[in-house]
């Protein structure tokens, strides 16, 4: 049985692919169509996951969306009633991370079959499953996790009316336990001071997050004013701080805000120490709000293990907070916990929860995307005019390249699902060199100099040089660790501010090549780490050899590294 789940008409649009419940794959709509976030419908995507397969659209059994559309309907008019007349500006305002108006977004959602018969030729709209979207966040987590039961919390900035939800899954059924709904939203919260220190909301939160590292607690008591946290776990937003509830994403705090932490930061305008003082402030808020959560699920279910996922646990701080002052015992934070996921998690919930089919999936792997053979490889390299040979030891020649200062895109396998780069297709370097940082923001990356460079490390050596909480693993790159003191001056390059690393933990099992190039750096260095950024520059990660190319000649870094071949710029 095959179900092909969707994504799109929101942000982060994809389509997944699983067979009897085995998942095939996982695909970005942005890493084909080359829109950073994008909202729309995953053509792209459909038709890859169909070719990667070898089957076409009719050989597909079920086709699921992550969103119930009606659902909202009603919700945000009773919304616009309860905040009636400011409100008449939230149905003009554009519609989440995309310039769709609510009611465009809405119409495209219910018209998704007639979408897919478009693209396919067919006579008929296929029928389509909606599934709500909190639930299919929740199910791309627990229902792929290694718990047989567990407590479920998914943080985001809204569904249809849900901002967050707690879940007990348990076999192949998910159980709700509370709901929080919108305006009430931690998403749309950090959202909201993403757009006021001059970011672009939904998309940049992280730059926010890496500001933090530089702030000080001046505005920390003026920020616990916003959040309530109640005893029953859940908590509230004081909405005379905000104003995305009545005006959308056209006006996203309020007069009161303003007066309490000063102007806008405007695009382009200097950074000063306020503004890292209230990216300070908004993620330490975050950071408690998300272990009272957790805290709060914990004492209605009692159970030991805890799988978590939604935009907002992309916050990697929170999420090491949630691990060292939380009772669970065991986790797993879904790594495509972005709204891509819910492509996956619309088709596991159907299949799991709806067909009542027994779960037999674990996820063990972010790398469910588009491989490429050397023939493919080298065919777009001679198209290309790049000069290039071929690698008896691909990982061993380019150990020795970053050793040497190089810094070298490394294109491998199969392409990660999600939003970080897992050293497939990543840009890597010497995370000892201390002049590394600038060196890669000033001649690839081009980004503000407070954004941090991670760390990917041998697993079996990850405590030598790290503190992860209560001794985790971070496969997917979604916690973060403490650098030990003692390596900080080893690790200048992946080194943040606040002496911390987001850690990426590399198996060799399910990375073999790339465990094998940080084992060789190892072996040079005499340091089993790598820094490791996404490939790309100020665009979506790489997908094809072609994107890859082309980001190598058009930026300043040295090699290029891609399936068995090597390309160096200055031999």
């Amino acid at each position: 049985m095959y179900i092909l789940g969707l994504s799109s008409y929101s942000h982060e649009s994809s389509c997944s692919l699983i067979k009897d419940g085995q998942v095939k794959f996982v695909i970005e709509e942005e890493r084909l169509n080359r829109e950073k976030h994008t909202w729309k419908y995953p053509a792209n995507a459909i038709a890859q996951c169909l070719a990667l397969e070898g089957i076409g659209i009719r050989d597909i059994d079920h086709i699921t969306f992550f969103w119930i559309p009606n659902r909202e309907i009603i919700g945000n008019l009773t919304h616009v009633l309860k905040y009636f007349p400011r409100s008449l500006n939230f149905l003009r305002a554009p519609s989440g991370g995309s310039e769709l108006s609510f009611l465009d977004r809405i119409v495209l959602m219910n018209n998704i079959g007639v979408r897919i018969a478009r693209q396919f030729g067919l006579k008929a709209a296929p029928a389509v499953h909606f599934i709500e979207h909190h639930l299919a966040h929740a199910a791309s987590a627990f229902f792929v996790s290694r718990f047989e039961k567990a407590a479920v919390l998914t943080i985001d900035g809204r569904g249809e009316s849900t901002s967050t939800m707690m879940s007990v899954g348990d076999g192949n059924r998910i159980t709700k336990i509370l709901e929080i709904k919108v305006p009430h939203s931690l998403g749309h919260l950090y959202a909201a001071v993403t757009d006021y220190l001059g970011f672009k909301p939904f998309f940049d939160e992280w730059k926010v997050m890496g500001m933090s590292a530089y702030g000080k607690d001046t505005y920390a008591a003026d920020f616990a004013k916003i959040v309530q946290l109640w005893p029953d776990g859940a908590y509230r937003l004081n909405l005379d701080y905000v104003s995305f509830h009545t005006h959308g994403a056209g006006q996203w705090v309020s007069g009161l805000f303003l007066n309490t932490f000063g102007p806008k930061r405007e695009k382009g305008e200097q950074y000063d120490q306020r503004h890292f003082d209230i990216a300070y402030a908004l993620q330490k808020t975050v950071e408690k709000t998300g272990v009272h959560l957790a805290n709060g699920i914990y004492k209605r279910t009692k159970l030991k293990r805890l799988c978590m996922t939604g935009g907002v646990v992309l916050n990697c701080l929170m999420n090491k907070k949630i691990v060292e002052q939380t009772p669970f015992e065991e986790f797993f934070f879904q790594p495509i916990a972005n709204d891509a996921g819910t492509s996956l998690g619309s088709a596991l919930y159907y299949y799991h929860q709806v067909l009542g089919k027994p779960r037999g999936f674990e996820f063990d792997s972010p790398y469910l995307g588009m491989d490429y053979t050397d023939d493919a490889i080298e065919k777009t390299l001679k198209e290309k005019g790049i000069s290039y040979r071929r690698s008896p030891d691909i990982a061993r020649e380019t150990a020795r390249h970053i050793a040497q200062g190089k810094i070298v895109g490394w294109f491998q396998g199969r392409m990660e699902a999600g939003p970080r780069a897992l050293g497939h297709r990543s840009i890597v370097a010497d995370p000892t060199d201390p002049g590394m940082k600038d060196r890669l923001n000033a001649r690839v990356k081009r980004r503000e100099m407070f954004r941090p460079f991670a760390p990917s490390v041998l697993e079996e050596k990850a405590g030598e040089y790290f503190i992860l909480p209560k001794g985790q693993r971070s496969p997917y790159m979604i916690l973060i660790a403490d650098v030990r003191e003692d390596k900080k001056e080893i690790l200048p390059a992946i080194t943040h501010n606040d002496g911390t690393a987001r850690v990426h933990t590399v198996n060799k099992k399910t990375s073999p090549e790339y465990w094998k190039l940080i084992e060789e750096f190892g072996k040079i260095k005499g340091v089993p780490v790598l820094l490791n950024t996404s490939f790309n520059e100020n665009e979506p990660i790489v997908c094809t050899p072609a994107q890859a190319i082309d980001c190598f000649l058009r930026t300043d870094f040295d090699v290029l590294a891609i399936g068995n071949f090597l390309a160096d710029k200055h031999a």
